[in-house]
């Protein structure tokens, strides 16, 4: 298979070939991503969530879609750890938050994954777990449940600039590089969104 750089497509086209990549068999390690300026990734973002809602990606089994900035914290108040974490967080106990908010993302993501009917999520706003330095080894959870069949999309907002992706790009004090084993860049799955796309 020869190397097939990012593509910077339409969000059209960019659902389309995800719908696809979603509906094929697979069986080695799937991560998809799809980057873009905020301008550009929240309505795609929308559109994604739409599409899965609809059931667009679904022909292989259950696809879902999860905002982690809101399905983190509501699996924790499941896991009876919400309370806690925000007692910690008001502290100012970031270690002690920093492990609860990671341990219950893992158990989010592992969860829905290892679900018998699930084929695949798509993982949006990363706000919440970055904003903790939540990014690089906590994300590694995506590569090693994107296997046997599952796929992973994250929606990143981010830039690439020599070969390596930027979250946060547009604040500086902000930017983080996404870990380079979650861009599969040589796949023909890694996806960037034309600027001020609708």
């Amino acid at each position: 298979m020869s190397a097939m750089p990012v593509q910077t497509l339409p969000p059209d086209q960019i659902l389309q070939k995800l719908a696809k990549l979603f509906m094929t068999p697979a069986h080695d390690r799937h991560v998809y991503c799809v980057f873009g300026h905020y301008a550009s990734l929240r309505p795609f973002q929308k559109r994604m969530q739409e599409a899965v809602a609809h059931g667009d990606f679904n022909s292989l089994g259950l696809v879902e879609y999860l905002s982690l900035n809101t399905a983190v914290p509501d699996h924790m108040r499941a896991l009876g750890t919400f309370e806690k974490a925000q007692q910690l967080a008001r502290a100012r106990h970031d270690d002690e938050f920093r492990k609860l908010l990671s341990q219950a993302l893992r158990d989010l993501v592992t969860r829905k994954i290892e679900a018998s009917n699930a084929i695949g999520l798509i993982l949006a706003d990363f706000e919440l777990l970055y904003s903790y330095d939540l990014g690089d080894n906590d994300l590694s959870i995506v590569r090693q449940v994107a296997i046997n069949g599952k796929r992973v999309c994250l929606l990143v907002p981010g830039t690439m600039r020599d070969g390596r992706l930027w979250v946060f790009d547009e604040d500086e004090q902000s930017r983080r590089e996404l870990p380079p084993a979650m861009v599969f860049q040589n796949s023909g799955w890694v996806f960037a969104l034309p600027e001020e796309s609708r």
